[in-house]
């Protein structure tokens, strides 16, 4: 497959706007709600010629009874083929506020080798509040055939995190970006939001799944919401992330591992401290839903 040119990680709405056009572009509504009522936002108004994907109901699959992970590479292309996504396209993802869907997007084209994603600064949230045009009119999707091409190196297992906790030699960060009440063991991910675990108890039924409170021995606290300016939903400059994650503790000279609850604001976290610079980042992809069921894996608390 020839080459084709790197983009920017992170666009602005004045160029999408200027590029709407363009043949190559599939621009992508990756909102979210823990409702399921992604789909119907989406038919309610969306960016011009966008698709939609939904990372839970269209790129989630529970193995094991671990919930909500990627879909493996042939299911993953599938979807994409679906949306339009080939592997000539150029990807805009958006989401709305500190949504993370977008981001997740991103991450996971990079991990099937498509680096030609984009995340839209601000998403949905900066695009009306500019006055820019919304369309209910669902595009007709062109065929396409997408190459999964696995970068390894952009995921986590429970394997490495142990042996980097049994290593003390290794000079790497594990980066937890839960809100501080999930850091602190008091509660624990789900789709309607933090869901707080019982006076005196160390466990949690969260909606079918038992998970204790805590957090990875180590990891640090970065909650990925603050990687955005809260009054428009735009990332912080460069300059101020690098200085968030130092403030926190994250180590600029090793590998990095992030995790969340199922994956998805670790997303997030992950695509800001790759703007602002650091290298060999890695998403725990199973997060805490694994790490947190799993009564012979270490916990931490607060």
């Amino acid at each position: 497959m020839p080459e084709t040119p790197a983009v920017d990680p992170l666009v602005d709405t004045e160029w999408l706007a200027e590029h709407l056009n363009e043949p190559d572009l599939r621009v992508v509504d990756a909102r979210w709600r823990g409702d399921g009522s992604s789909r119907e936002l989406y038919r309610a108004g969306h960016l011009p010629g966008a698709v939609h994907l939904d990372w839970q109901a269209d790129l989630g699959y529970t193995r094991d009874g671990v919930r909500d992970l990627l879909l493996p590479p042939e299911r993953f292309a599938a979807a994409m083929e679906a949306a339009g996504i080939g592997d000539e396209s150029r990807v805009v993802a958006y989401a709305e506020t500190d949504y993370s869907g977008a981001a997740r997007l991103w991450w996971a084209l990079n991990f099937y080798g498509h680096e030609r994603a984009s995340v839209l600064n601000g998403g949905l949230t900066k695009w009306q509040a500019e006055g820019r045009p919304l369309s209910t009119e669902i595009p007709k999707v062109v065929p396409a055939h997408f190459s999964p091409r696995l970068q390894p190196n952009w995921i986590a297992t429970t394997g490495e995190i142990l042996a980097s906790l049994g290593d003390p030699a290794q000079h790497g960060s594990i980066v937890d970006t839960r809100p501080p009440e999930q850091y602190a063991g008091q509660a624990v991910w789900t789709p309607a939001g933090s869901l707080y675990l019982p006076p005196g108890e160390a466990w949690v039924d969260a909606g079918g799944r038992r998970l204790r409170g805590g957090h990875i021995p180590g990891a640090v606290s970065l909650p990925s919401s603050g990687n955005l300016e809260p009054a428009v939903w735009t990332f912080l400059e460069a300059e101020a992330l690098r200085e968030r994650a130092r403030q926190a503790g994250v180590n600029s000279e090793g590998r990095i591992i992030l995790y969340c609850g199922v994956g998805i604001s670790a997303s997030l976290g992950l695509f800001a401290l790759h703007l602002a610079g650091f290298q060999d980042l890695a998403l725990y992809d199973a997060s805490w839903e694994e790490w947190g069921h799993d009564p012979d894996l270490p916990v931490e608390r607060a």
